[in-house]
């Protein structure tokens, strides 16, 4: 008769399992805890433990009962800034570069993109807005710092080739506004623009 078969266990194989169990035993304790609770303890137990060295471990004083603290009150949240007149600014910045190419342009080619004193978007749609000859001298053309839709939220073109007007939206009252308003535009309760020549 075979003898009846022996079962041997590896420590090899069980350390690294409860070294991983007593981690997230801990782990869950720190959560449940909170960190605040279970930073004395942390800090007291041995850094020799690593090293395989015994070291006396001098136990922590358990709080005793008591009241709670009272948790100091909520403080107001600001509300966030609106950033009308910092979109402003940009927005004129971005218009006197525009300007700036729009003259560049005029220089080599002798007028303004042309479009048919119509407002456009700026470069919005390339297969259709005239102003997107700008990008030969300024490339990438500014947008809007409100992002898309740049359709809704863009700079727009008007130009007969002798003159034009690049039109932006306003948002606050730190910039002049635009004097001319077209109807396209009226979505907008005030502009900002730049005229040339």
């Amino acid at each position: 008769m075979a003898g009846s078969p022996t079962v041997r266990l590896d420590l090899r194989a069980i350390l690294p399992i409860a070294a991983l169990a007593v981690i997230v035993l801990v782990i869950i304790f720190v959560e449940l805890c909170g960190r605040d609770d279970v930073g004395p303890l942390v800090d007291a137990i041995p850094t020799a433990i690593d090293r395989g060295t015994a070291t006396p471990v001098t136990p922590v004083p358990t709080a005793t009962p008591g009241p709670t603290p009272t948790p100091a009150p909520p403080t107001a949240t600001p509300e966030p800034e609106p950033g009308g007149a910092e979109r402003d600014a940009t927005r004129v910045e971005d218009l006197e570069t525009i300007e700036q190419a729009l003259e560049e342009y005029v220089q080599e080619n002798g007028n303004y993109p042309d479009s048919g004193g119509n407002v456009q978007t700026l470069c919005v749609f390339p297969e259709s807005d005239i102003a997107c000859e700008l990008e030969d001298v300024l490339s990438p053309i500014p947008t809007d710092p409100l992002g898309e839709p740049l359709a809704e939220n863009g700079y727009w073109y008007a130009s007969d080739g002798d003159t034009f007007t690049v039109y932006a939206q306003r948002e606050s009252e730190q910039f002049e506004t635009c004097a001319q308003h077209p109807d396209h535009l009226q979505g907008f309760d005030s502009l900002l623009c730049v005229q040339g020549p």
